[in-house]
C-alpha cells in the first residue's frame, strides 16, 4: 500500500451536499432535480472552469492578485450567476470541440500524405533510415555515422504505435510483408504528436517544401519551417484538449503560436494579428491558423469560417465576450473571414509537381552540367581557376536555358527546382529543349507554375499514337525519350502528332 503524496484535504461531496454549496455561495442552481442531473451528468469539477469568471472579486484595499500576478476569485458568486447559465456555455463548448477536432482531423489526414509522399519519393522505409532523413551525426574517418538522439527517441515512440496498430490493412501488411511498414502506410498509425516529430526531423529542404506548399514563408520568400513546426505542435495540443473534453472557452494553452516570418514584416498579411499580444496562444489564433491551412488544403470549404459565426451567434444568445475567446475588435473586417476568399493556388501546385518528379535545385542542376563549355584562357588555370571557370559556364549555361524557355522550372518558395529528367550526358536534352521551347512560347502570358503544370503534363502522360511499351501499355513521351535515340524520339512524336495534344493553361 502506498500513501499519495499531497496535501489535498477537501472532503467529498454528494450531490445534494454540491448543490446546497453552490446555493449557499450564491448561485441560482434552479429546481432540484435539474441541477442534480447537471452534476450527475457532467460533473462539479468539469463546470468549475465555467463558472470561475462569474466568482466574485475581492473588494479594495484588498489584494486582486496573488504572489503570482494571479488573479484572485472568491468563493462567493457575482449576483444572478445561475446554473442554466453555466450549463449553456458548456454545452457550447462542447459544440466547439466537436467541431474544431473536425477541422484539425482534415488537417491532420492532409499531413499525413504530404508527409508521407514526399519521403516516399526518396525511400519506401525513409522513418527508418535515419541517413535518409539527415538525422545523423557526423562520424570521425573510421566510424560509422550515428543517429542523433532526436531520431532514436522518435524511433522508440513510433515503434510502441507501430506495435499497437491492430486495423484490417495492417493485419494485411504485417502477414504479406512483415512487421515493419512503409511510410505512407506507417504515417496512418502515428499519432499527430510522432506525425509532428517525423516532420521535425525531414531534410531542411523537405521541411521548406512543405511549410511553402501551405504558403508559411519567411522574410526571404522560403518555407518557414520553424513556423509550421510550431503550427502543428499547436494543433497537436488543441486536439488532445477535443479528445478529451478539455475547455475551450475562455482558454489559454499552453502553445503559443509562432508568425511566419513575412507575416512579421507585413501588417497587411490576414495571419497578422499573431504578432500582437493576446491572441497568439487564444482559439482566435488556433482559428486564424487553421483557416489559413484549410484555404490551401480544401479551399472550397468553409468550415472555419462556419466555426467563427458559431461562436459569434452563441455570444450574443449566452452572453459572453467573444474577447475572451481572443477575438480582437473589428475582426470580421479581415479578408480571412470572407467566404469567397482565397490564397493564391499556384504554391499548392507548384509542391504537387515536386512530388510528380524528382527535381534538383539551382545549384544541383548547375553542378550536374558538365557539358558547359569553359571559354579559352590566355594562360594556363591553376586547378582553383579551373574550378570556378567551370562554375561560372555552369551558371551561363541554366541562365542560358532559362532566358530561351528550353527547360521546365518550378519556382516554390523563391526556391527554383527542375525535373532531372530533363538532363543527360552533362546537358539538357535537344529533342526535349526544342518542344519545351515551342510549348512555352504557344503559353504568352500564363502563370510560371501552370506552365510548368502543363509541360510536366505532357512529358508525363501516355499517348496513345506513340510506340508501345514492351507489355502493349502506352508509353509517355518521357518513357519514349529515354528508351529510343533522339532522332527516333523526334521522329515517333511527329509520326503521331503527340505535340497536339499539349493542353495550354488559361491566362489568368
Amino acid at each position: 500500500m502506498t500513501t499519495p503524496d499531497s496535501t489535498y484535504a477537501k472532503p467529498f461531496l454528494t450531490i445534494p451536499e454540491q448543490i446546497r454549496r453552490l446555493r449557499g455561495r450564491g448561485m441560482d442552481c434552479g429546481a432540484e432535480t435539474f441541477a442534480s442531473g447537471v452534476l450527475e451528468r457532467y460533473g462539479y469539477y468539469r463546470l468549475s472552469g465555467y463558472w470561475h469568471l462569474h466568482r466574485a472579486r475581492p473588494e479594495p484595499p484588498a489584494d486582486r492578485f496573488d504572489k503570482d500576478g494571479r488573479e484572485i476569485r472568491l468563493d462567493s458568486f457575482v449576483p444572478e450567476t445561475s446554473m442554466a447559465y453555466v450549463v449553456a456555455l458548456y454545452e457550447f463548448d462542447d459544440e466547439l470541440r466537436a467541431r474544431l477536432g473536425n477541422i484539425i482531423s482534415m488537417v491532420e489526414t492532409s499531413f499525413r500524405f504530404y508527409v508521407g509522399h514526399r519521403l516516399g519519393r526518396e525511400d519506401r522505409f525513409a522513418h527508418r533510415r535515419p541517413e535518409k532523413l539527415g538525422a545523423v551525426r557526423p562520424a570521425d574517418q573510421n566510424e560509422s555515422p550515428e543517429p542523433t538522439t532526436a531520431y532514436r527517441e522518435w524511433l522508440e515512440e513510433y515503434d510502441r504505435h507501430e506495435k499497437r496498430a491492430r486495423g484490417d490493412f495492417i493485419v494485411h501488411f504485417r502477414e504479406t510483408y512483415g512487421p515493419h511498414l512503409p511510410i505512407w502506410v506507417a504515417t496512418e498509425v502515428m499519432s499527430f504528436g510522432v506525425l509532428s516529430g517525423l516532420y521535425d526531423l525531414m531534410p531542411q529542404a523537405d521541411q521548406e517544401i512543405l511549410a511553402a506548399r501551405f504558403e508559411i514563408s519567411t522574410a526571404d520568400g522560403r518555407g518557414d519551417r520553424g513556423a509550421l513546426s510550431n503550427w502543428l505542435n499547436n494543433l497537436r495540443n488543441v486536439r488532445n484538449i477535443c479528445a478529451h473534453y478539455g475547455r475551450l472557452w475562455n482558454r489559454s494553452f499552453d502553445v503559443v503560436i509562432d508568425a511566419p516570418g513575412r507575416v512579421r514584416t507585413d501588417a497587411s498579411h490576414l495571419l497578422a494579428p499573431l504578432v500582437g499580444d493576446g491572441m497568439s496562444n487564444k482559439l482566435y489564433g488556433v482559428l486564424l491558423i487553421l483557416r489559413h491551412l484549410m484555404l490551401s488544403i480544401a479551399p472550397e470549404r468553409s468550415d472555419v469560417v462556419d466555426v467563427a459565426d458559431l461562436i459569434e451567434a452563441r455570444s450574443q444568445e449566452i452572453g459572453f465576450s467573444v474577447a475572451q475567446l481572443g477575438f480582437p475588435d473589428g475582426w470580421r473586417s479581415s479578408s480571412a473571414w470572407g467566404r469567397g476568399f482565397s490564397l493564391d493556388p499556384s504554391p499548392m501546385l507548384a509542391a504537387s509537381l515536386l512530388d510528380r518528379a524528382k527535381c534538383w535545385t539551382a545549384a544541383e542542376t548547375r553542378a550536374a552540367l558538365t557539358h558547359a563549355e569553359v571559354t579559352e584562357a590566355e594562360h594556363d588555370r591553376t586547378p582553383e581557376q579551373a574550378s570556378r571557370a567551370l562554375k561560372a559556364a555552369q551558371r551561363s549555361l541554366l541562365r542560358a536555358y532559362r532566358k530561351h524557355q528550353v527547360v521546365i522550372e518550378v519556382e516554390l518558395g523563391k526556391t527554383k527546382l527542375y525535373p532531372v529528367f530533363q538532363f543527360r550526358d552533362g546537358k539538357i536534352i535537344d529533342a526535349l529543349a526544342e518542344i519545351n521551347k515551342a510549348f512555352a512560347a504557344a503559353c504568352e502570358d500564363a502563370e510560371p507554375a501552370p506552365v510548368a503544370a502543363a509541360l510536366l503534363g505532357w512529358w508525363q502522360t501516355p499517348h496513345p499514337g506513340l510506340p508501345k511499351d514492351s507489355d502493349g501499355s502506352d508509353r509517355s513521351p518521357v518513357d519514349l525519350l529515354y528508351s529510343v535515340t533522339e532522332q527516333d524520339f523526334e521522329a515517333a512524336v511527329e509520326d503521331a502528332d503527340a505535340t497536339s495534344s499539349f493542353v495550354v493553361p488559361r491566362r489568368s
